[in-house]
């Protein structure tokens, strides 16, 4: 872990320094959040997705993302890149913070340009039970044809639409 942490402050190279931060990310310490966080603005798209996924390490733990990371997942998934965003998104949904500024933040990314980070965010709100998911499911329209991603998440939006309705 620490020849890692300390490559990942040093790295110029963004190939090397994205694969880097993606092992970092298979950590579940904080000393790896630590580590990913100052690269969050990086100027390489790359680098900014490989900390967006990396801080999905978390997501299995019970515990809330730290304060830092909140702040970056939220600047990430408002990102000039649609697969930072996409990834920014899908690392809150799976995570156990469901803190309503997420809910706030993926309600957002319903609006996005591009469909799969749209498709992301209703994924989210499926899995934060967020009824919100349902309409925006239904504006999105049925998934594309080949695309076994969209109907991962579309899945997501079914399954919380059958649990309200067993209720």
């Amino acid at each position: 872990m620490d020849i890692f942490i300390d490559w990942s402050a040093e790295e110029t190279d963004v190939a090397v320094l994205t694969g880097v931060l993606v092992a970092l990310g298979e950590h579940g310490e904080l000393r790896a959040e630590a580590a990913l966080l100052p690269h969050a603005g990086h100027s390489d798209a790359r680098v900014r997705r490989a900390v967006a996924q990396g801080l999905s390490s978390w997501s299995s733990s019970p515990r809330a993302f730290s304060g830092d990371a909140r702040t970056a997942l939220l600047r990430l998934m408002a990102d000039p890149d649609a697969v930072v965003r996409k990834t920014a998104c899908c690392t809150v949904a799976v995570g156990q913070d469901h803190d309503p500024v997420f809910a706030d933040a993926m309600a957002a990314a319903l609006d996005d340009a591009d469909r799969l980070v749209q498709l992301a965010a209703a994924y989210g709100l499926a899995l934060h039970n967020d009824e919100r998911c349902v309409e925006a499911a239904r504006s999105l329209g049925p998934r594309q044809p080949g695309s076994l991603e969209e109907e991962g998440y579309l899945e997501a939006v079914w399954r919380y639409e059958w649990r309200r309705d067993r209720r």
